[in-house]
C-alpha cells in the first residue's frame, strides 16, 4: 500500500545501516571533497594560464602570448563565494527556530533580535554567494566570450563558473549535514 504523504512515486534508496549512524560526518566529508574539487579546477586553470604566458627558453622560438590571462579579477568570484560559504555555515541554525520547533511560527522575527541578526547574517552570506556566481558568469561573458582576443580560452571562464557551482553545492551539503544530529550530541532538558 502506498503512503499518501509521499511526494515521489519512486522511493529513493535508503542509506546502509553502517552509513546511517554517520550521516553528519559523511555529509561533511563529501562537502569538503566538493569544496576541494571546486578550488582545484580553478587552480588548474590558473596553472594552465601561467604556462601559456611563460616565455620560451630558446631565442629561436617566437613568443606570441595569448590575449587573456587569469588575473586578480578572476579570483574575486571564488573568494566571494567562499566568504558566503563561511558566513552561511557559521550561523547557528537553532536561532532560526522558535521554542515550538517551527521556523519562527509564533514569534514575529522583528521582535526577536537574535532571530533578526541570524537572518541578516544569512542574507549577507547568500548575497556573497549570489554575487560570486553572478560575477563568474559576468566574467565569462565579458572577458572570455565577447573579447575577440580570448578566442579559444573559454575554459578559463568555465573553470570559474564550475568552481562557484561546486562551492554552492558545498554550502547546500554542509547546511543539510549540519541539521542531522550527531551521535555525540545530547539534548538535555530539565
Amino acid at each position: 500500500m502506498n503512503d499518501p504523504r509521499r511526494v515521489c512515486r519512486v522511493q529513493l534508496p535508503t542509506l546502509p545501516p553502517a552509513l546511517r549512524a554517520n550521516k553528519r560526518a559523511l555529509g561533511v566529508y563529501i562537502a569538503g571533497a566538493v569544496f576541494a574539487t571546486g578550488w582545484w579546477l580553478f587552480f588548474d586553470a590558473c596553472v594552465r594560464s601561467h604556462t601559456l604566458h611563460k616565455q620560451p627558453t630558446s631565442p629561436d622560438k617566437p613568443y606570441d602570448p595569448p590575449g587573456v590571462a587569469i588575473k586578480f579579477d578572476d579570483w574575486i568570484p571564488g573568494i566571494s563565494t567562499t566568504i558566503g560559504l563561511v558566513i552561511v555555515n557559521l550561523v547557528n541554525k537553532q536561532h532560526l527556530l522558535d521554542e515550538n520547533g517551527g521556523l519562527g511560527a509564533n514569534v514575529p522575527w522583528n521582535d526577536d533580535p537574535i532571530m533578526w541578526r541570524t537572518r541578516m547574517w544569512l542574507f549577507i552570506g547568500f548575497a556573497f554567494l549570489a554575487g560570486g556566481m553572478a560575477g563568474s558568469v559576468a566574467l565569462m561573458i565579458i572577458k572570455y566570450m565577447l573579447n575577440v582576443q580570448a578566442e579559444g580560452y573559454l575554459e578559463f571562464g568555465l573553470a570559474s563558473i564550475l568552481q562557484n557551482v561546486l562551492l554552492m553545492l558545498c554550502v547546500v551539503l554542509l547546511w543539510f549535514s549540519q541539521r542531522v544530529e550527531s551521535e555525540y550530541e545530547y539534548n538535555l532538558t530539565l
